[in-house]
């Protein structure tokens, strides 16, 4: 009989699967020693890239000492570019970025004011009905006493001109009244906010300056019944300033159905100026004044005599900022002052925080020169620590509580929606010992940012520009692990900002 015959492609695969049970062994049994075992795969090597600033545009920093000699500060943002209105002779400062400010010049003739002569103070400006509205204070020489005025322009710039017929003051009530301000409320009513001048105001025997408001009409042009007291100098913080009492420089917001009023406390040439804060649930009160004030106060070193100070919202509307003056010499208060701006934000019961006063770099308001800032759809998840302990780095406070993390933590930072971000901000809180030596940052896996420093300032950011990372790169996670310093097994973050670029 004669031999089966195999094919050439068969005994090719006889061989191939004899050598590839001989190499894998049998699953269900021990290998010798003498197999050989396949090489593992190697693990694919992270791609390090640099930490470097292409643009160095996309921040501000306290204080703005380009402007200088001024006191009671107030921004608007209008058109694209915001303008900054103080105490200065009733000038006005513009700029698009909030870094560098040019000089808009007097945009009120004081000169022809008919109710005062002198001691122009704390001008606001409020975009109402396709105009806008400047209201201020003015002394009489005559009387001595402070009264309120209102005068109206189609533009920011100006030229301001009266509103009332032969250049009537709005509010004039026989004792002197300064700071005004105005707060339009969803329901469409308007109120002039100002403070009761301690000149002519006595509590208990004290001269007191008070918080009140009243309804004004519609146009602007007369007030509606009588003024409600709305804050009085009552606790310990408010008292530093011996026998003459303040609550001044009032304003007014609403937010989540419930009324903030901020004002100033103490004497404005001391370093123990500030500002405080109330809450209510009706627009003219009763106010309360919650544990945490007060709101901003010195720092016991760059920054002396916090105070008259006003919000702004973000050009996006999802942020609201304040801006205050602080004295330009710390060493020497007096009159002379400049502006600073820092961040306002809510805990989960509707406590009022400000993230200053700061010293430091921070983020540009979110939409201001299209960098925006990314908060809906993120999350942050650390091993070990409660979701709602790890969310804290999104809730917007750079101060306590603050979480706490070891070398062998990760923060894994989770974007619902891939995005394209040009900036990670980190804070590190204000307790020296618990500030990190530097973060580390792992992008989509793929991409390493190592020993990213942070500066020996407390509270100072360290910032990670993402710009190395390839073109069109959507970040989808990002880990993060910080580095205590030397000796210390922990370290704390405080907040994590998350910014991008809008495209034009």
């Amino acid at each position: 009989m004669k031999p089966k015959r195999f094919s050439l492609p068969f005994l090719l695969l006889a061989l191939l699967l004899l050598f590839s049970s001989c190499r894998s062994g049998d699953p269900g049994r021990e290998t010798s020693g003498s197999e050989t075992l396949p090489e593992p795969e190697e693990t694919a090597e992270l791609i390090l890239l640099e930490n470097k600033d292409p643009i160095n545009a996309s921040y501000i920093k306290n204080p703005y000492s380009s402007i200088t000699k001024i006191g009671d500060p107030y921004i608007l943002y209008a058109g694209g570019a915001y303008y900054l209105y103080a105490t200065s002779g009733m000038k006005c400062w513009k700029s698009t970025d909030l870094k560098s400010w040019s000089s808009v010049g007097q945009v009120y003739d004081y000169a022809a004011c008919k109710f005062g002569d002198q001691k122009f103070w704390a001008p606001e400006c409020h975009e109402y009905q396709g105009k806008y509205y400047l209201v201020f204070s003015a002394q009489s020489s005559k009387t001595n006493l402070h009264s309120i005025g209102i005068a109206v322009a189609d533009k920011p710039e100006g030229p301001f001109t009266d509103l009332l017929p032969e250049g009537a003051p709005l509010f004039s009530p026989g004792y002197s009244v300064i700071d005004a301000s105005l707060f339009f409320d969803d329901d469409g009513k308007c109120y002039l906010v100002y403070s009761k001048d301690c000149s002519t105001n006595k509590v208990n025997g004290k001269k007191t300056s008070q918080s009140c408001a009243i309804e004004l009409t519609s146009d602007l042009r007369t007030t509606v019944g009588e003024p409600v007291i709305l804050s009085t100098p009552t606790e310990d913080w408010e008292k530093k300033s011996g026998n003459t009492l303040w609550n001044e420089g009032p304003c007014i917001f609403k937010h989540d159905g419930t009324y903030y009023l901020m004002f100033s406390a103490n004497s404005y040439s001391k370093a123990t100026y500030c500002v405080g804060y109330a809450m209510a649930k009706n627009v003219l009160g009763p106010y309360t004044k919650p544990a945490n004030n007060p709101l901003i106060e010195t720092d016991g070193g760059k920054i002396s005599g916090p105070g008259h100070n006003n919000y702004f919202l973000s050009p996006d509307g999802t942020e609201i900022y304040t801006v205050y003056h602080i004295h330009t010499d710390p060493a020497n208060p007096s009159g002379d002052r400049t502006p600073c701006i820092d961040r306002l934000v809510f805990d989960e019961d509707g406590l009022l925080y400000a993230n200053g006063p700061s010293a430091w770099a921070q983020p540009v308001p979110s939409g201001t020169s299209n960098y925006c800032k990314l908060t809906d759809g993120v999350s942050v998840s650390v091993a070990g620590i409660d979701g709602k302990t790890a969310g804290r780095l999104l809730d917007g406070r750079t101060g306590s509580p603050y979480l706490m993390l070891t070398e062998e933590n990760t923060a894994t930072v989770t974007l619902e929606t891939p995005t394209a971000l040009s900036q990670l901000w980190v804070y590190p809180g204000d307790k020296d010992a618990l500030r990190p030596l530097s973060f580390s940052v792992t992008v989509n896996g793929t991409y390493r940012f190592e020993n990213v420093a942070f500066s020996s300032k407390a509270n100072s950011p360290a910032v990670l520009y993402l710009g190395a990372l390839p073109k069109g790169t959507l970040i989808e996670t990002l880990e993060i692990t910080a580095t205590p310093q030397d000796g210390k097994q922990t370290c704390a973050l405080s907040e994590l900002v998350l910014q991008y670029k809008k495209a034009k």
